[in-house]
């Protein structure tokens, strides 16, 4: 991570966040996906954790990635009713669990075809366990929907935080925000799925609207960065990032219904982003000292996914 987040201050959040959860070493260290004595390290201060790592132990502890590395970093606008510290209620855990157990099966078979039963064998509880926590489906719905802003927010600062240049931080958050993984293609099942139900439903019912509005804002500080530094054209930023998330939203859709292909969707991207952000002689610039490019590595995938 970059030189402005001490790896020490970083270290001691983490420490408070795994103390928080009652969670062994081990167990966290498993679910980030690294061995024990790396992670050792890293909370000793003597290694920094990686991107990967972040998001890993931010999905593994509750809190999010922008207070792990000290509430610091303003690449991406803070998601509405965001927990930002570890917490010490011991029902927090527990209840995380069930809304993560919701996730995961709503985003794959969807909400009406999920029971409270399912939900509960997943997450390891009983169903009246379920009812403790939360009143009825839908309130369990609209934690996967907070979960899934949660995951979307996370990857944004862990990913973000070290591009400086305006043109490559918004094609990585583009990319971030683009249902081409596991991880991805879960959120994207339940905001579709908000999407209908807030076409049928009161808008009032869900806090979808703020947090789509948090992404907009996201999309349109990166814009006006670009555009301070020239390798975006000038116009009306909110307009332009208004018809960016419009364009994404639709590809997007096209993806994870299987109408379009993933290379597609990167052409159709790439084609926009040519045509109506990027300034030419930026354009110009870039064309005659790299050669294209398609980016294959991608975020790890988070355990909670596993089935």
């Amino acid at each position: 991570m970059s030189d402005h987040h001490p790896p020490g201050s970083t270290s001691v959040r983490a420490k408070e966040a795994i103390s928080g959860t009652g969670l062994s070493q081990r167990r966290v260290a498993e679910a980030i996906g690294i061995d024990e004595t790396k992670l050792s390290k890293a909370l000793s201060g003597r290694r920094r954790f990686t991107a990967d790592e972040l998001l890993g132990l931010a999905t593994a502890t509750g809190v999010t990635v922008r207070w792990l590395l000290g509430d610091e970093s303003q690449v991406s606008a803070l998601p509405p009713n965001s927990a930002t510290v570890a917490g010490s209620d011991e029902e927090a855990t527990p209840k995380r669990s069930i809304a993560e157990a919701a996730w995961t099966l709503f985003g794959r078979h969807g909400f009406d075809a999920v029971r409270i039963a399912d939900i509960a064998a997943a997450s390891g509880v009983s169903a009246p366990s379920i009812h403790y926590y939360f009143a009825n489906k839908s309130e369990l719905f609209d934690a996967a929907l907070d979960y899934s802003v949660k995951l979307a927010f996370d990857r944004q600062i862990a990913w973000l935080d070290d591009i400086a240049d305006p043109a490559q931080r918004l094609e990585r958050l583009l990319e971030l925000q683009s249902p081409l993984g596991r991880t991805e293609r879960g959120e994207w099942s339940i905001w579709l799925q908000t999407w209908a139900r807030l076409a049928l439903e009161d808008s009032a019912l869900s806090n979808y609207p703020l947090s789509y509005e948090r992404w907009s804002r996201t999309v349109q500080a990166t814009i006006e960065g670009g555009q301070r530094t020239g390798c975006f054209r000038t116009g009306d930023p909110r307009a332009m990032a208004d018809e960016l998330t419009s364009l994404l939203d639709g590809l997007g859709i096209k993806v994870l219904t299987g109408v379009m292909d993933t290379d597609t969707f990167a052409l159709r991207l790439r084609s926009y982003l040519d045509r109506a952000l990027t300034h030419p002689s930026a354009a110009a610039a870039v064309s005659t000292t790299t050669e294209p490019t398609t980016r294959t590595d991608k975020s790890t995938d988070r355990s909670k996914e596993s089935s």
